[in-house]
């Protein structure tokens, strides 16, 4: 990574959320705690990463959304699609990426960001989800 001044921070969730399916589910989600809580996050997302486990049912995408608030309202990343990249010895696993650079001043003067994915087809479990942001 070249130096460009600034720092490159990142947010990991390695909470088992199951049974994602083809459609958002406003009860299966990753939280997100960018910075210090109680404070407004003013920094640029640089990328998402998301690990999914227990691939079934034909699932060969994730759509992702990043919000602002619980219920999928405020989204700042709207709905994009990647193949998943399936494990070399492991079928049932995979991840997505997606790279975003915007800014973003949360819009209700905190840090969170709460992860909706769904699929293509059948389901996944969400595993892992990474944000990195720079300041």
């Amino acid at each position: 990574m070249a130096k460009t001044g600034r720092f490159t921070h990142g947010s990991t969730i390695t909470s088992n959320v199951a049974a994602i399916g083809t459609t958002f589910d406003v009860t299966k989600y990753h939280l997100h705690q960018l910075t210090i809580p109680n404070t407004q996050f003013t920094n640029q997302i640089e990328g998402l990463f998301i690990r999914v486990t227990a691939i079934a049912g034909g699932a060969t995408k994730i759509t992702a959304r990043l919000c602002c608030d619980p219920n999928g309202d405020y989204t700042f990343l709207p709905d994009t699609e990647a193949d998943i990249a399936i494990g070399l010895t492991t079928s049932t696993t995979g991840t997505v990426a997606y790279a975003f650079g915007l800014p973003l001043k949360q819009f209700f003067g905190n840090s969170e960001v709460y992860l909706f994915i769904k699929t293509d087809a059948g389901t996944v479990t969400l595993a892992n989800s990474f944000i990195t942001w720079t300041e």
